[in-house]
C-alpha cells in the first residue's frame, strides 16, 4: 500500500522533471523574437510551475519519510545523518554546477565580480536543501506533533507573508553574500527561501492532511472526500490568486514584486493542489505499477543535473546546446530536441536505475568514483 501511495508522488514530480527539460530547452533555443508573442507568455506561465512542484513534492516526501522512519527522524540517530549527508551533497551540487572555472585555483584567483554573484546565487538544489534541513532541525528539537505543526504552519505563512518585506531589503549591507543571496533576488539568486521556501512547507502541509486520511480499501490509499477538498481548496487560491494579482499588478510596478507578491504566491500553490488531486486521482485508477513518468521522478536528482549540462554546459567547457545551437529555433525545432533528449535523459536513467535496483555496492562505486575523479581534477588543475 506504501508503494501505491507513493506512486502519485513519483508521476508528480516525474512530470515536474519533463517539464523542466521542455522549459530549459526552450528558454535556452527558442528565437528571441518569439519571447513577446502570446504563446511564450501562456507557455511561459505553466512552465513556471515547474521550480514550485520540485519544492512541494520534496515538502511532500518529507513527511512521508518522517512517517516511515518514526522516531529515527525525531532525534540525532545514524539514519537522520546520513539523510543529512544526502542533503549537503545536493546542497553542494547547487553550487558546484556555477563553478566559474573547472579549476580550484582559477575559480579562486580569476573569478570575477559577476562570477562571485553567480557562483553564490542560490538555485532549486541549495533551497530544497536548506529548507528541508531546517524542518529536519526543528523536528529534532519540537518532539510534540502538535506543536511541530503548529511551528510548521507559522513558517509557511513567514516565509508568504515576509517576502514582500524581504524583496526590498538590500540584505548584502549587513550579511555576507554567500548569506545574503538566501533571502532576496536582488543580488542575483533565483530561488531564495523567500517565499520558495513556502512552496516545500507547503507540500509538507498538504501530505499531513493527505496521508492522515489515507483509505486502505481506496486506490492508491488516498481517501476520495480527503482529494476533493484538495481540489476545492486549490480551485479557490486559484480564482483568489488570480483576481487579487491582476488588481496587485495595476498598483505595483517595482521588478520581481510579483515574485514576493503573497497573491503571486496563491495562485500558483492553488495549480499545485489542483494538479496533486488530479496526480492522485489518475494513479489510483491506473493498470499498472510501471509508468516511464515515474522512472522520470525517481532519478529526478540524476536528470536534473545531467541534463543542465547538455543544455547549458558546465565550467568543464563540455559542449552544449546552448554552444552549438543557442536562441536560433522555432516552436517545432525546440519541441523536437527537447523530444529526442527526454528520450535520451530516459535510456540513461533506465539504466542507472537498474544498476542501483540489481547492483547497489556497484552504483555506489560508480557514484563515487566519478566524485573523486572530478574532484581530484579540478584541485589538480592549474587552470
Amino acid at each position: 500500500m506504501a508503494q501505491r501511495r507513493l506512486g502519485y508522488i513519483d508521476q508528480f514530480r516525474g512530470l515536474a522533471t519533463i517539464f523542466m527539460i521542455e522549459t530549459h530547452v526552450l528558454n535556452a533555443l527558442l528565437l528571441t523574437s518569439l519571447r513577446g508573442d502570446f504563446t511564450f507568455k501562456a507557455v511561459d506561465f505553466l512552465n513556471g510551475l515547474v521550480a514550485p512542484s520540485f519544492l512541494f513534492v520534496a515538502g511532500f516526501s518529507f513527511t512521508l519519510a518522517l512517517s516511515r522512519k518514526g522516531d529515527a527522524y525525531r532525534r540525532f540517530s545514524p539514519e537522520l545523518f546520513r539523510h543529512m549527508r544526502r542533503l549537503l551533497f545536493i546542497w553542494v551540487t547547487g553550487y558546484a554546477l556555477h563553478v566559474p572555472f573547472f579549476s580550484l585555483r582559477k575559480s579562486v584567483y580569476e573569478i570575477s565580480p559577476a562570477g562571485v554573484i553567480a557562483f553564490t546565487a542560490v538555485d532549486i538544489l541549495q533551497c530544497i536543501a536548506v529548507t528541508l534541513i531546517i524542518l529536519h532541525l526543528l523536528r529534532v528539537l519540537v518532539k510534540d506533533d502538535r506543536k511541530f505543526n503548529v511551528v510548521v504552519y507559522f513558517l509557511f505563512l513567514f516565509f508568504i507573508l515576509a517576502a514582500p518585506f524581504a524583496g526590498g531589503v538590500d540584505f548584502t549591507r549587513t550579511l555576507p553574500l554567500t548569506l545574503a543571496q538566501y533571502f532576496s533576488r536582488g543580488s542575483g539568486s533565483l530561488f531564495p527561501l523567500f517565499p520558495w521556501a513556502s512552496f516545500l512547507i507547503g507540500g509538507t502541509i498538504a501530505s499531513q492532511f493527505l496521508t492522515s486520511r489515507s483509505d486502505p480499501s481506496s486506490p492508491g490509499g488516498v481517501d476520495k472526500p480527503a482529494l476533493r477538498r484538495i481540489l476545492r481548496v486549490g480551485g479557490g487560491l486559484v480564482i483568489a490568486g488570480a483576481a487579487l494579482s491582476a488588481v496587485e499588478k495595476n498598483l505595483y510596478n517595482e521588478p520581481h514584486f510579483a515574485d514576493y507578491s503573497p497573491f503571486w504566491f496563491l495562485l500558483r500553490f492553488g495549480l499545485l493542489l489542483v494538479i496533486l488531486y488530479g496526480v492522485a486521482t489518475y494513479e489510483g485508477v491506473r493498470k499498472s505499477d510501471f509508468s516511464g513518468v515515474k522512472l522520470f521522478g525517481r532519478e529526478s536528482f540524476f536528470i536534473y543535473v545531467l541534463h543542465l549540462v547538455i543544455v547549458y554546459g558546465s565550467s568543464a567547457n563540455f559542449p552544449s546546446l546552448v554552444m552549438w545551437i543557442g536562441p536560433t529555433l522555432g516552436y517545432a525545432e525546440c519541441i523536437l530536441i527537447f523530444v529526442v533528449l527526454s528520450g535520451v535523459m530516459y535510456l540513461v536513467a533506465r539504466l542507472w536505475n537498474d544498476l542501483k535496483r540489481e547492483n547497489y555496492q556497484i552504483s555506489r562505486q560508480v557514484q563515487y568514483g566519478f566524485i573523486t575523479v572530478a574532484l581530484y581534477l579540478f584541485i589538480s588543475r592549474p587552470y
